[in-house]
């Protein structure tokens, strides 16, 4: 199997507080990453210089900022990431139809103004540390695969390329969703590793086989004493998930 093939499929999140352990880390894990993850804690603290480092390793940037307010806000924040050629961004699906279309027409401005390539829109579904005792909290009296499937189904029906969920949950959402898409699965850790806060997790071998496009894995890797150990381990399990579809 091409490595490419494989290395595509992984994704690290970069969830350090500096440029330097972002190069550092990224220098070390290039050859078995194929996307970066820049979520708040390096974006918050970096800015977009942050974007820069993965793609000086002709690495694929995904922005996890998690986009959800009002339309025209989000609107302008879609059409401005355009400028800096990431792969990917999610916005909540929560955020309703319209905030969604607000965003798809964000990029599309930004594309048009900027000449760039137009990044995938993931609308995340329901976050892996939530259960169904996390959305009574939020007044959401509806099961966890009811809830799963009609944020799914809001986002793709409205213009995103793809979606935020676990791999456990694909198998939910799948038939209810009428078009091809990106399946982008935080909450993938290796058979030995803790839980910690994430409910909903799997195996990378379970999440390829599941459906996953795109596996997100952090701690496992950037806890570990020898990330290129873990990140061999991940690599292979991935191979076997894709040799098993």
């Amino acid at each position: 199997m091409n490595k490419e093939d494989v290395r595509k499929r992984i994704c690290l999140a970069l969830d350090v507080d500096s440029l330097g352990l972002a190069k550092e880390v990224v220098e070390e894990t290039h050859e078995y990453v194929g996307i970066y993850k820049i979520g708040k804690e390096l974006f918050v603290s970096e800015g977009t210089s942050s974007i820069k480092i993965p793609q000086s390793y002709d690495r694929d940037v995904f922005l996890d900022l998690k986009f959800h307010d009002i339309p025209n806000t989000v609107e302008s924040a879609s059409r401005a990431l355009v400028k800096h050629n990431i792969k990917m961004f999610t916005i909540h699906s929560m955020g309703g139809k319209e905030m969604i279309q607000a965003a798809v027409i964000g990029v599309k401005n930004g594309v048009t103004t900027y000449g760039k390539i137009k990044p995938i829109i993931l609308g995340v579904t329901v976050l892996t540390s939530q259960d169904e005792n996390s959305l009574r909290d939020l007044l959401i009296d509806k099961s966890l695969d009811t809830a799963l499937v009609s944020y799914a189904k809001m986002a793709s029906e409205n213009g995103c390329d793809g979606l935020v969920c676990s791999p456990n949950d694909i198998k939910i959402i799948r038939p209810h969703i009428s078009k091809e898409i990106l399946y982008v699965t935080p909450g993938v850790r290796l058979r030995d590793d803790k839980v910690s806060d994430q409910k909903r997790v799997c195996t990378p071998e379970e999440a390829i086989t599941n459906g996953s496009s795109v596996i997100v894995i952090g701690r496992s890797i950037m806890k570990s004493n020898d990330r290129i150990e873990i990140l061999k381990k991940i690599y292979k399990e991935v191979e076997k998930g894709l040799e098993r579809k």
